[in-house]
């Protein structure tokens, strides 16, 4: 008898919630607890070819979706499967699609690959996904397709997703550094500026920098002398403010040898 009650109190406990199972079928959440592979563009290709559908995993947030690779041949052009992946993919946006690029992993055979995407449908789309075109997903070496030069966002995203932003730091010429900070500036990731930092800014321009809700600028590559410890970098910019519009600026860096790495890092900006 005790055992029947109890079968019959299950019975009514699993069809009293329905809406409940339902939310956690539609749960699409990974715990990130690893780092990515970083393989250059050349070997992912033949591993991701097009048709092949996988799975993408937001790196800052665990969330992940399913896409198919339906073209490209510098890079991945990817859609999303399902208009249920669209959404979680908007939702990785703030609802907002962007250009904006997010260090993401994809699960390959007991591994992950690290790799980067942006967020903005542009181009052809076949699927019945509710998505307008397709999107881009990058990996190391790999290239735009109209410039066919490497994207320094992309790039420093797919090290972001390997856990290798540190390594590259270290070994970055002065030059590099600036952008690896102004990257992290315009993709508004602290993730990508931290590491080249090497004391914390003061709160007034801390807050003038996260209000910059655009950021336009070109930086050019160059060696420092070998023994040299201290260099200045300025870079014209073009800035748009949350509140403020459009302004021309520019920024000034001034970067010094860290004397236990032998690594450039940030010492001072002005603004």
């Amino acid at each position: 008898m005790t055992k029947l009650m109890i079968l019959v109190f299950m019975l009514i406990s699993f069809f009293a919630h329905p809406q409940k199972m339902k939310a956690e079928e539609n749960l699409t959440y990974f715990p990130v607890s690893d780092t990515g592979k970083v393989l250059k563009w050349k070997r992912v290709e033949s591993l991701l070819p097009k048709g092949k559908k996988f799975k993408v995993i937001d790196v800052e947030t665990g969330f992940y979706f399913y896409v198919q690779r339906r073209a490209g041949s510098h890079h991945a052009d990817v859609q999303p499967l399902t208009r249920q992946d669209t959404k979680v993919m908007k939702h990785l946006y703030n609802g907002k699609w962007s250009w904006n690029r997010r260090a993401v992993l994809i699960p390959f055979k007991g591994q992950m690959l690290a790799a980067s995407m942006n967020g903005m449908p542009h181009g052809a789309g076949a699927l019945d996904n509710g998505f307008p075109g397709h999107f881009c997903i990058h990996f190391a070496g790999s290239t735009t397709h109209k410039s066919q030069n490497v994207d320094p966002g992309h790039q420093l995203m797919v090290l972001k997703a390997g856990g290798k932003l540190d390594e590259y730091a270290l070994k970055a010429e002065p030059a590099e550094v600036v952008n690896m900070f102004l990257t992290g500036l315009k993709q508004d990731d602290d993730a990508l500026m931290q590491p080249v930092l090497r004391v914390k800014q003061e709160h007034k321009l801390w807050a003038k920098l996260h209000s910059i809700s655009t950021i336009y600028y070109k930086t050019d590559l160059f060696h420092a002398k070998k023994y040299k410890t201290k260099e200045k970098i300025a870079v014209d910019c073009l800035i748009y403010y949350e509140d403020k519009g459009a302004q021309k600026t520019t920024m000034v860096f001034t970067l010094k040898r860290n004397p236990l790495t032998n690594g450039w890092e940030i010492s001072s900006l002005t603004l």
